[in-house]
């Protein structure tokens, strides 16, 4: 019951003072782990581009768009839905109008425009 203890303030500057020594420490080793640390990694996506590419076709007819709906009128998951949003979001076809705690609200950069008129 109650488990470990918190470090007190001084253990925790010494043990980041560490870190920090060690950071600078390693650019100065050169070898194939370095090379290797700098690549950016590829996620992993779950996203077909022919889904992809029908959900923006639809999407831009829509007045505002969700991850649940793009999930019920494709038949995909929720989390898939957010990736296809966010990736739509990112192409500059769809923007984030509302971002919440549980969801995200989109809308093409038109209709925003027509709102904010």
């Amino acid at each position: 019951m109650g488990g470990k203890k918190k470090p007190t303030l001084s253990q925790l500057a010494k043990k980041q003072e560490k870190q920090q020594q060690q950071a600078q420490a390693k650019p100065a080793a050169k070898g194939r782990k370095a090379a290797a640390e700098e690549r950016p990694t590829a996620k992993a996506s779950l996203i077909d581009q022919k889904l992809l590419s029908d959900v923006e076709k639809e999407v831009v007819k829509w007045e505002y768009v969700t991850p649940y709906l793009v999930a019920t009128r494709f038949n995909t998951k929720i989390s898939v839905a957010y990736q296809i949003l966010r990736a739509l979001a990112g192409k500059g076809t769809l923007v984030l109008v509302s971002k919440g705690h549980r969801t995200e609200v989109y809308t093409t950069p038109e209709r925003l425009k027509q709102v904010a008129a």
